[in-house]
This record gives structure tokens, sequence and C-alpha cells, in this order.
């Protein structure tokens, strides 16, 4: 073979192992996020408890501006 050749076959087997390499990547975190959220059913009492952790989970999202008019007309604004 000439030495153009070799190295085509050397960079195409070079892709096959990347490629995959990040499918099995990709695979790998798609399965522990499912067996993180079925262990965490199994885990959970009964299901109201496994819905609040779920909601703790959740990041926290910033006070609209209507929602802190709202806490400061019922606590009133501070003199």
């Amino acid at each position: 073979m000439s030495e153009i050749a070799v190295k085509i076959v050397i960079v195409s087997l070079l892709v096959v192992i990347a490629f995959q390499g990040v499918f099995i990547y990709l695979q790998k975190r798609i399965y522990d996020a499912t067996e993180k959220d079925l262990l965490n059913r199994l885990m959970a009492r009964n299901y109201e408890t496994f819905v609040q952790a779920e909601e703790l989970r959740k990041p926290a999202r910033g006070l609209t501006p209507e929602e802190i008019a709202a806490i400061q007309e019922e606590r009133g604004i501070p003199v």
C-alpha cells in the first residue's frame, strides 16, 4: 500500500474511535440520569416526598416585580 493510503486508513480509524467515544459518553450520561431518577423514586417513602424533593432540586428563580410588590405590600414599606 502506498503511504497516502496508510494515512487515510489511520485517520479514518481515529475518526471512528472518536465517534464511538462521544456516542458512549452521551449514552452513559442519559443512563446515569435515568438510573438516578429511578433510585430517587425507590428511596422516596411516597410520591409526595418524591415530588417535594424534585421541587427542591430545581434552581431558584428570581422574583418578578409583581411578586416583590406583593411582598412589600403585605409587610409594609420600612421607614
